[in-house]
């Protein structure tokens, strides 16, 4: 039951994804997943991957109702700048949690208990110097929870992969320390 009304906002808030992560979907028991309200408090320790998007990238959750009962229908449109993904048609065939930052700074976490599943790729060289040249994947999941906020990623178990220099051959560059050279 509500108990009181809403209040009008001040318009600070900005549109868009700034930052995505992916980690494979991995089924794990609900007692593996700790939440707390509409936060995700723990989670199994998952390493995840940062990719740069571009500000066309956009995340949407509605929630429906059929026969079944009421679920979050969840969405996100990743734009890259660079059509030279080599092989981004491997994320049509797996599946994936996301995890989003918005441009309010705010994480979010989709496809949580379901997963996410890649949909259509679409390559764009647009017809002018200012139109969009990359490429666009789709991502869908029903979830029947919506999605949950992470206040730190370091603190609910995940631990994010740098980015490392790789040489033609496939083997990092190294520093004269033998640390791996970060991009």
């Amino acid at each position: 039951m509500v108990s009181g009304g809403i209040n009008r906002k001040c318009r600070y808030s900005i549109a868009g994804v700034s930052e995505i992560y992916l980690l494979k979907y991995y089924e794990y028991s609900r007692s593996q997943i700790v939440i707390n309200d509409n936060y995700l408090v723990s989670f199994p320790t998952t390493t995840i991957y940062k990719f740069e998007v571009t500000p066309e990238s956009t995340a949407n959750e509605q929630q429906e109702q059929n026969d079944g009962g009421k679920f979050f229908n969840q969405s996100i449109g990743l734009s890259f700048r660079s059509t030279d993904l080599n092989q981004i048609e491997k994320l049509i065939d797996l599946d994936f949690r996301i995890i989003f930052k918005d441009r309010n700074g705010l994480y979010r976490i989709f496809g949580l208990y379901n997963g996410m599943q890649g949909g259509q790729i679409s390559y764009t060289s647009g017809s002018g110097k200012a139109d969009f040249n990359g490429l666009k994947i789709d991502f869908n999941g029903l979830d029947e929870k919506q999605s949950f906020f992470i206040e730190n990623l370091e603190d609910a178990g995940f631990i994010i992969e740098k980015a490392f220099l790789l040489q033609e051959n496939g083997s990092y560059l190294l520093q004269e320390n033998l640390l791996k050279i970060i991009l």
